[in-house]
């Protein structure tokens, strides 16, 4: 075992009790404070959410700042039209069924099956659409009928951004119905091949295309050679 020399063993004393002095001088550590709950900030009031009496659906006046508009009238155009030269003589029958007597569809594409004949006609005139309010709605104004459940397509046909409209873009806006284009009892489109191009228009034949001969390449790049274009054979 290896003896230290008795300057080595004086000095490691010294810093010995130099440091237990400096140890024993320090105040005890204060006993830890009594943990607080944590809280925190809620991001939103947990309250119920609030639940607004139902009120009475009203007639579709159409979306804020719409522009004024008339529509293309299509009633003279319906081939069945009026309905009641029919239905006047049959029993009004209000339950849910699929039809069997010609020539209505057997089964409404509209909707997927969710829908009724009297969801939208309505039941004792037949001449006569069937508003969600209860008020009659004519077939000439049909599109305030498809707004009660297509409001965005609605509000875009109203300001232009879907639809057709007579004429130009000034002057009155005269707008067709939504059943111009869409089958009210299977609204999808089908897909269809593109129309072809307009005539040209008299005066505004194509232009005949003009070749120009240009020299070999090598030969331009000769002393003296002649860059100009050569005239066409």
């Amino acid at each position: 075992m290896m003896r230290l020399a008795p300057c080595c063993t004086t000095l490691l004393a010294i810093c010995l009790g130099t440091w237990l002095a400096a140890a024993s001088a320090q105040p005890a550590p204060a006993a830890p404070a009594a943990s607080k709950p944590l809280t925190h900030r809620p991001l939103r009031s947990n309250q119920p959410p609030v639940v607004l009496p139902p009120t009475t659906p009203g007639p579709v006046t159409g979306p804020p700042g719409a522009p004024a508009h008339t529509v293309v009238p299509r009633q003279h155009e319906l081939t069945l039209f009026p309905c009641s030269q029919c239905h006047k003589v049959m029993p009004v029958n209000t339950t849910p069924r699929q039809l069997v007597a010609a020539p209505h569809a057997a089964a409404l594409q509209h909707g997927q099956g969710r829908m009724w004949c009297l969801d939208c006609h309505q039941a004792n005139d037949r001449d006569l659409l069937h508003g969600i309010s209860g008020q009659p709605i004519t077939f000439n104004q049909s599109s305030q009928l498809c707004a009660q459940c297509h409001s965005p397509r609605y509000r875009d046909w109203v300001f232009g951004a879907h639809g057709k409209r007579v004429a130009d873009w000034h002057g009155e806006r005269q707008l067709y119905a939504c059943t111009h284009c869409h089958d009210p009892h299977n609204p999808a489109l089908a897909p269809r091949a593109p129309s072809k191009p307009p005539p040209v228009r008299a005066g505004l034949a194509p232009m005949e295309t003009v070749r120009h001969a240009l020299p070999p390449l090598w030969k331009l790049m000769q002393p003296g050679a002649d860059h100009g274009q050569a005239a066409t054979p």
